[in-house]
């Protein structure tokens, strides 16, 4: 049976994509582990971290862990068959010449936050995941993922996305890969992903006009096809 791992993004757990694995498992061996810090891995330290994988398996990354899902098809290439790669940038932050990130003055205030009050950091960032038009469902679900992560874990993922820029790196990635974005994502700029298409060797798009930086809870049958597509 074909595996797919698919790593989380930041602020929320594994269980975010439960609504597409319960779609794929009857055909595939999906795998959600949680991060340091995430669900049920609160005190495990490094050792749910996914650094090595150990059978040919296809990955499926949402933002951060998009950008993971990059550096493993980096480290281990004859290990990924592909790549889903949703609502991911190779660069979160803008740069003098990076423009399709988060402002820097927005970055560092929403940092500063997330270390004075990560409730209410928490609270905002599941509000701009819903989109322009939040889907009630969505919203209910980030919102009770949203308390399974501690502190700590969320510092050190903004410290990881702050420094992260893959875009040197991504012409070296020679597996398939598919992006998935929503237009109206308000966390990552959808001309990230367009430029990923363009410089990424093997890639193909496709948009939703809907949905914001969790789209896939709100098209999660559609990108369920997309992901079988990929497998």
């Amino acid at each position: 049976m074909s595996q797919i791992l698919m790593l989380h993004g930041w602020g929320f757990p594994g269980a975010v994509y439960t609504s597409l694995i319960d779609k794929l498992a009857t055909d595939f061996e999906v795998r959600a582990p949680d991060r340091r810090g995430y669900g049920g891995n609160v005190d495990n330290g490094d050792s749910c971290e996914i650094t090595r994988l150990d059978s040919p398996t296809l990955l499926v990354g949402w933002s951060l862990g998009g950008l993971a899902a990059l550096q493993l098809a980096l480290r281990q290439p004859d290990m990924v068959t592909g790549l889903v790669l949703l609502a991911t940038t190779p660069c979160f932050v803008n740069h003098p010449d990076w423009t399709f990130g988060m402002d820097n003055e927005v970055f560092d205030a929403f940092h500063k936050l997330v270390l004075d009050d990560p409730v209410t950091a928490m609270q905002q960032f599941v509000r701009l995941n819903a989109g322009r038009r939040p889907d009630g469902q969505s919203t209910v679900v980030l919102s009770n993922l949203s308390s399974k992560v501690t502190p700590y874990a969320l510092q050190h993922g903004m410290s990881e996305l702050a420094e992260t820029d893959l875009r040197d790196a991504v012409t070296e990635v020679d597996q398939p890969v598919l992006l998935l974005h929503a237009a109206d994502d308000r966390v990552v700029p959808a001309k990230a992903s367009t430029w990923l298409q363009e410089n990424l060797p093997l890639a193909k798009r496709f948009e939703f006009q809907t949905g914001g930086h969790a789209f896939f809870l709100q098209q999660s049958d559609e990108v369920a096809e997309h992901i079988r597509t990929m497998a």
